[in-house]
C-alpha cells in the first residue's frame, strides 16, 4: 500500500468508528452529536456520510476508503487513455493535423481509431500551458551540507483558531542533497527569532547527521535580509559561522522549491489529516512526523528513497 493511501486510511478509520458509536449511542462515546465530530475533525456532514457509505458498502475493508481509479467508465464512448496519450505524443512531435493523425493511427487501432473531430477534442483536453512550454532547470547538490534551504510559513488558519492564537509560524531548514529537514514552531517571524532557529537547526544537523552547511538560501524577506545601512542579525550570524548567504530571485519561489515542496507535504500529510488538542500536542506529533519524513517516507525527488537512505549512500561514496 502506498504512503498516500496509508494517510487516507489513518485519517478516516478513527473518524468512522467514532461516528458509529455516536450514531448508535454506544457508551462511552467521546462525542454526543455528529456535528461535534465534524467540528473536531474539520469535515462536513456530507463528506462524513459519503465516506461512511463507502466504508459500509465495501464491507468495512480498508481498501474501500481509497479513491477509485480514474478513467473512462465501462460502456463509455470516450477514447481509452493509452490511445489518447499516443495521439498527443504524435501530435506534439510531428504537428500533424486531425486528418493526418487519423491516417497515422488507422493501421494500428482499426475501428478504435478516433474520428477527425474527436482528434481535435483530444488535443483540446491536453493543452500546453506557459509553464509546460518553458524548460525547467532542475539542480541537486552532490554533497550533504553544500546548500541549505530555509523558510518560514504561517500555520493554517483552522489550527490557529483551535488554539485561539492569531499568530503562529513554523520555520524549516532542509538539506538540498538529501532533503533531510528540521522544523520548529515559532511565535513570530522576526529576524532574532529566525536567527536563533537557524543556530538550533545547524546544531541539530551536526549532532544527529554529522555535517555542516557551506551555503544557505533564503528568500528576500526582512527576517533574512537587511538593508545596507543597518546590520542584520541573521546575516551577521552567517558571517560569523562562515556560511555563505544567498537569496532567491524576487517573485520566484521556484528557486527555493525544495523547501516549498516540504511545506506542501507537511500540510497535506501532517496538518490536514490530523487534529491536535493543544499546541504542546502539535509539537510532540511534529517530532514524530519529522522522524517519519527523514527516515521512513520515500521521496519522489530522490527516486523513491528516504532522505536518510540518500545520506547513507552519498556518505559511502564519499568515504
Amino acid at each position: 500500500m502506498q504512503y498516500s493511501q496509508q494517510v487516507v486510511i489513518k485519517r478516516w478509520i478513527p473518524i468512522l468508528e467514532e461516528y458509529e458509536r455516536t450514531k448508535d449511542k454506544i457508551n462511552p462515546r467521546p462525542f454526543k452529536f455528529v456535528k461535534d465530530i465534524c467540528e473536531a475533525y474539520h469535515i462536513s456532514k456530507k463528506e462524513l456520510g459519503r465516506y461512511y457509505r463507502k466504508w459500509v458498502e465495501g464491507g468495512k475493508q480498508l481498501e474501500s476508503l481509497l479513491p477509485h481509479k480514474r478513467g473512462p467508465k465501462p460502456g463509455s464512448r470516450r477514447t481509452p487513455k493509452p490511445i489518447e496519450r499516443n495521439i498527443i505524443k504524435a501530435y506534439r512531435r510531428f504537428g500533424s493535423n486531425r486528418y493526418e493523425l487519423v491516417l497515422l493511427f488507422k493501421p494500428y487501432y482499426l475501428s478504435q481509431t478516433p474520428s477527425p473531430a474527436t482528434m481535435d477534442r483530444i488535443k483540446a483536453r491536453y493543452p500546453l500551458n506557459k509553464s509546460a512550454k518553458k524548460i525547467i532547470k532542475r539542480y541537486e547538490k552532490k554533497v550533504p551540507g553544500e546548500l541549505a534551504h530555509i523558510d518560514v510559513s504561517k500555520l493554517p488558519k483552522d489550527i490557529r483558531c483551535s488554539f485561539k492564537i492569531k499568530e503562529l509560524y513554523m520555520a524549516a531548514l532542509c538539506d538540498d542533497c538529501t532533503r533531510i529537514a528540521y522544523a520548529e514552531m515559532i511565535k513570530n517571524k522576526s529576524a532574532p527569532t529566525l536567527t536563533f532557529f537557524m543556530a538550533r537547526s545547524l546544531s541539530w544537523f551536526k549532532q544527529i547527521y554529522n555535517f555542516e552547511f557551506e551555503t544557505i538560501m533564503s528568500d528576500n524577506g526582512t527576517e533574512f535580509r537587511g538593508s545596507i545601512q543597518r546590520e542584520h542579525q541573521f546575516e551577521t550570524m552567517c558571517n560569523e559561522l562562515g556560511i555563505k548567504h544567498i537569496y532567491t530571485r524576487p517573485y520566484r519561489p521556484q528557486t527555493n522549491g525544495k523547501i516549498e515542496a516540504f511545506w506542501r507535504i507537511i500540510k497535506r500529510e501532517f496538518f490536514y489529516p490530523n487534529s491536535f488538542d493543544s499546541k504542546e500536542d502539535l509539537i510532540l506529533n511534529l517530532g514524530n512526523f519529522l522522524f517519519e519524513y527523514n527516515h521512513l517516507r520515500k521521496h519522489g525527488g530522490l527516486n523513491y528513497e528516504t532522505p536518510f537512505d540518500k545520506l547513507q549512500k552519498v556518505t559511502e561514496l564519499l568515504s
